[in-house]
């Protein structure tokens, strides 16, 4: 008898350890509600009910809309109209009556230069083209001709450059800067003195650097794009005077890139392997650009199994580097291949790049076979790991970043936008008008 009641009340036990499983999975339930209105079970019920409820669904965004947001890979932003005085379009200013003169094919010089001040006939084009509204000042070491006044940041910028080469490469550049930046809030403006030398025609630059003059687009002279464009042509100029301009495609614009895309803080100089952030948020709309749209594109190119393989990037010239719609992923892959070898995961590559630059500057050979020479390892070698060093930076660059932008119940829809045409460079004098 002792044992039967021993097993009825252990049934009864787990009866009602299964039952209260059961309502902890639906507090909602019949059961449940219908115990709150017994007397003395009533008050114990509804704290059950309370205690195992689920949380209420995230709200739907305001609106309406669906939960989601969509990605824009690149955005290619519309330049805004020149308007005169009273409102209405201005036509492009004509280019003055001046023949465009002959390329200068005559070979590279090997090691470092000391700078040139810009050529009078060019420096005459180009601010003959910003009209009336001239200014000329200057912006740390280099002249400045433009139709406005300056970000402040520009003359701290442009000083601190031949101490960033130094920094980050181990090279003192050479004398002091004797070039002059012009600047255009007009892009017609900036496309007429384009239109004036045949190395640049069928490309879209935004800048261009060479023969001691720097001309560039500055429609927003605030914007960090328009910063990062400044910079890159300014690098070039530094780096004619820290290791000669006789360099290939990749390493000219890769070096170049580098320095353009790293943050800068004012009074705290630059801070290395970092990028600016070039990912950013309106409304539902989540857009890439600069060196962030770069990087997507590389990463997009890899998992398609569409990446050019090293080999084939450091074998273009200026010409083939700078052709097509392709252009813009060449300059991003020039990019993260430099990173890869400043701020990768083995510091001793860094240093023997860094020795590979220095035999540059005293006249060394550039080509692939004495690159492959000074790090002691094969490009082929270096493949999957470069490879593996771009995905990691996607995720922290790039994925993290979205994840962070996301708002809860939201999702990514990507959407792929055409890549920005290429940047100016191509063969030429001494050196190559560069973007």
């Amino acid at each position: 008898m002792r044992d039967r009641r021993a097993e009825l009340a252990g049934l009864l036990v787990i009866a009602l350890l299964g039952s209260a499983a059961v309502l902890s999975r639906n507090p909602e339930g019949v059961v449940v509600e219908r115990a709150k209105r017994w007397p003395l079970v009533g008050p114990l019920a509804a704290r059950f009910q309370e205690r195992f409820r689920p949380p209420p669904p995230p709200a739907p965004p305001p609106g309406g809309a669906p939960a989601e947001i969509v990605v824009l890979r690149f955005e290619l932003p519309e330049p805004p109209e020149s308007l005169g005085a009273d409102g209405r379009r201005e036509a492009p200013r004509p280019a003055p009556r001046t023949a465009p003169r002959a390329i200068d094919r005559s070979p590279l010089p090997l090691g470092p230069l000391e700078s040139l001040p810009a050529d009078p006939e060019r420096l005459e084009q180009a601010v003959g083209l910003l009209g009336g509204e001239a200014r000329a000042t200057s912006i740390g070491p280099y002249a400045l001709v433009a139709d406005f006044d300056p970000p402040a940041r520009w003359a701290e910028l442009a000083a601190e450059l031949d101490g960033a080469c130094l920094e980050r490469l181990g090279l003192a550049p050479r004398g002091e800067p004797r070039e002059t930046v012009v600047a255009y809030r007009s892009r017609d403006a900036y496309r007429a003195l384009q239109r004036l030398d045949p190395r640049l025609a069928g490309l879209d630059p935004e800048g261009h650097a060479g023969r001691g003059l720097a001309a560039l687009v500055a429609e927003r002279p605030e914007a960090r794009a328009t910063e990062a464009t400044l910079v890159h042509e300014l690098a070039h100029f530094v780096y004619r005077r820290a290791i000669g301009p006789a360099l290939p495609a990749w390493l000219a614009e890769g070096l170049a890139e580098d320095l353009a895309w790293t943050p800068f803080e004012e009074g705290a100089g630059f801070r290395w392997g970092a990028l600016r952030n070039g990912i950013t948020r309106s409304g539902g709309k989540i857009s890439m650009t600069g060196a962030s749209a770069g990087l997507e594109e590389l990463a997009l190119e890899l998992a398609a199994g569409r990446l050019p393989r090293l080999e084939s990037l450091l074998d273009l010239d200026d010409a083939e580097f700078t052709a097509g719609e392709a252009a813009a992923r060449r300059y991003a892959h020039a990019l993260w291949w430099i990173r890869f070898l400043l701020d990768g995961p083995e510091p001793s590559r860094a240093s023997r790049f860094r020795a590979f630059l220095a035999a540059l500057a005293g006249g060394g050979e550039s080509d692939r076979a004495a690159l492959e020479r000074a790090l002691g390892e094969r490009l082929d070698e270096l493949e999957p790991r470069f490879r593996a060093f771009l995905a990691e930076r996607r995720s922290v660059e790039i994925g993290a970043r979205l994840t962070a932008l996301a708002r809860p119940g939201e999702r990514l829809v990507a959407r792929r936008a055409p890549p920005a045409a290429g940047a100016a460079g191509g063969a030429g004098d001494e050196p190559p008008p560069r973007r």
